[in-house]
């Protein structure tokens, strides 16, 4: 009878085990939306010694620096215009990130597949993989020399580009449309569309290094390219090859670490499964509402925080990433942040000696606006701090933060 129940408790463990961790993924979820619902609300206990430090400090420029400081008790110990909206710059992607990795988890994979059609064309089904380039391309029609073997039939490879006018975000500028840092958004993509040819015209791109690919592989005479429009029906029957991209929580670094906005709005929209660029979006503002934040003030643009036209605040950015500590993936977000002086875009900072290594954050950049955002290590503090419409912005954001750090009686 014992053993006959050890082998009842043996099989639901197995029974577990088989859905692939989905019942442990659903209890660490409903804990984490716990958690966050339950969190103690921040307070207002401002340390008057830094305060008046930072605000003599700012007090020529005020109008253009926001600050907020939170400590390990979740009350905001310096707050300079913390209500104040503004542009925030790629600090617009510690939203849009934790939205993706909280939505497809840590080791989703972007996926670039070639599909066989019932007439016996091909279907390329992408998904703007930012690493797919000419070597995976070539990976992909690899296996096709040992189909089609009728030389009198010339089959389709079907691609389906979306509408031009979905490339950008429509409220990026066109000047940085030109530039690679604002390379269109497609799911055909070679190397995040960041050639001169592609920035353009990425489809046209696309479709000359597949030509060019099924030439140098004597498969021209088989297949030739076929562009769709997004409504085409494709009925496919079986996937020949598929080209996964690094998980996401590789991902997140280019995302963080290395602000690549490719790769940013291409998780944003896989995460929607939307690339209409539309917004507001509904379920990612559902999404924010439930991290149980303030971000009333907040207007949302785009993903990646090249639009001038988001808004955020430092109090509602530094109550975010508090939150953000008690998300069952806390640990893949956070390491993807850069840390000042060691990696990242904060890796080649100017800043003082005491400070590198001790600042692990999310920075931002556009012209006349920097933000940092992020963690002092070694004191649990969160700070968030933008600057807007002003010169030497990145050496004022690093004097805070050093007064911030030699100023311990706050602690």
């Amino acid at each position: 009878m014992i053993k006959k129940f050890y082998l009842y408790i043996g099989l639901i463990l197995l029974s577990v085990n088989i859905v692939n961790g989905n019942l442990f993924s659903l209890f660490s979820y409903i804990r984490q939306r716990d958690n966050i619902n339950k969190i103690s609300p921040e307070n207002f206990n401002i340390c008057k010694p830094l305060q008046n430090k930072l605000e003599d400090y700012t007090y020529n420029f005020n109008a253009n620096i926001s600050v907020s400081i939170l400590d390990e008790s979740g009350d905001f110990i310096v707050d300079i215009n913390g209500d104040m909206p503004r542009i925030p710059a790629s600090n617009q992607k510690i939203l849009s990130s934790a939205f993706s990795l909280d939505t497809l988890g840590p080791y989703y994979t972007l996926k670039t597949s070639l599909k066989e059609i019932n007439d016996g064309s091909l279907y390329i089904e992408a998904s703007g993989d930012p690493d797919f380039d000419k070597s995976h391309l070539e990976e992909l029609i690899n296996d096709l020399n040992s189909t089609n073997n009728n030389p009198t039939l010339k089959l389709p490879i079907i691609i389906k580009p979306s509408n031009t006018k979905n490339w950008w975000p429509a409220s990026w500028s066109y000047a940085d449309r030109k530039e690679e840092y604002g390379a269109p958004i497609t799911k055909y993509s070679i190397a995040s569309n960041s050639s001169i040819n592609a920035l353009n015209n990425p489809i046209d791109n696309f479709i000359y290094e597949l030509e060019n690919t099924l030439r140098k592989n004597d498969l021209s005479k088989k297949y030739f390219v076929k562009a769709v429009n997004e409504e085409y029906p494709i009925d496919y029957i079986s996937t020949i090859k598929v080209i996964n991209s690094a998980p996401l929580y590789i991902l997140l670094n280019l995302v963080n670490s290395e602000s690549h906005n490719f790769t940013s709005e291409v998780i944003f929209r896989n995460s929607l499964n939307d690339w209409s660029h539309d917004f507001p979006n509904l379920q990612y503002s559902n999404w924010l509402n439930e991290q149980n934040f303030n971000s009333e003030n907040f207007i949302f643009a785009d993903a990646s925080g090249l639009s001038r036209k988001n808004r955020v605040t430092t109090y509602g950015l530094s109550q975010f990433l508090r939150r953000m500590k008690l998300n069952r993936f806390s640990d893949y977000y956070f390491s993807s942040f850069s840390i000042l002086g060691v990696r990242g875009s904060l890796a080649n900072v100017n800043a003082p000696v005491n400070l590198k290594g001790r600042i692990l954050a999310k920075s931002g950049r556009l012209n006349n606006v920097r933000s940092v955002s992020g963690f002092i290590l070694g004191e649990e503090k969160i700070f968030s701090i933008i600057v807007n419409n002003m010169d030497n912005s990145t050496r004022h954001i690093m004097k805070i933060l050093s007064i911030v750090v030699n100023t311990d009686y706050c602690n």
